[in-house]
């Protein structure tokens, strides 16, 4: 689960049947909001730090998936494994990046704003299962561990985003989910 960053009473969480659900602190008999898509268990939810109303979620169905709090369906899944998604992170220094840890060892990392279908750094550690990844905030470091109870760190290169502001990491965000997002209405008229 997850609180939200605008608001403290709010929290997201997930099932083990593939559902996400909002929540409040104050609202305990009912859910404020449901989300549909995944098909195995979740693992994982995190807000965005960059815009308030998206978060991600990892599950055991191979796939990591964004959202926007204002519709129930996912708008844009993540996959390139076979193994399940057992850990998720956003990039602290840069809006568009994101960072997985699977099941068969594999640490990825995503950036929207390059592409939705392949990650921009994939590095496999053999006859481990990751469990969990950690970018630092000061610097361009990630780090990942697993089974084996070792921790694995990488230094990033050409991922961080140190002399960009706040709002110009949440407009980059903006404008990397325009150009990878199709709207229903763009699809189904043939153009």
């Amino acid at each position: 689960f997850d609180f939200c960053p605008k608001d403290p009473n709010i929290y997201l969480v997930g099932t083990e049947d593939g559902n996400i659900h909002k929540c409040s602190c104050s609202y305990s008999e009912q859910y404020l909001e449901s989300y549909f898509g995944h098909s195995g268990p979740l693992y994982q939810i995190q807000w965005s730090p960059y815009a308030s109303n998206l978060f991600l979620s990892a599950s055991a169905d191979w796939t990591v998936k964004l959202w926007s709090e204002e519709s129930e369906n996912a708008i844009i899944t993540f996959q390139s494994g076979t193994e399940e998604v057992a850990d998720l992170q956003w990039s602290p220094s840069n809006s568009t990046v994101i960072g997985t840890a699977s099941c068969d060892g594999r640490l990825e990392i995503w950036d929207v704003s390059v592409s939705t279908q392949k990650p921009i750094l994939v590095h496999s550690l053999q006859e481990t299962k990751l469990s969990c990844i950690l970018f630092l905030e000061a610097s361009p470091i990630v780090l990942c561990g697993g089974d084996n109870g070792a921790v694995s760190v990488f230094r990033l290169v050409g991922v961080e985003h140190p002399d960009t502001s706040f709002d110009e990491e949440r407009q980059r965000l903006e404008d990397a989910m325009s150009s990878n997002i199709v709207s229903n209405t763009d699809a189904g008229d043939g153009h």
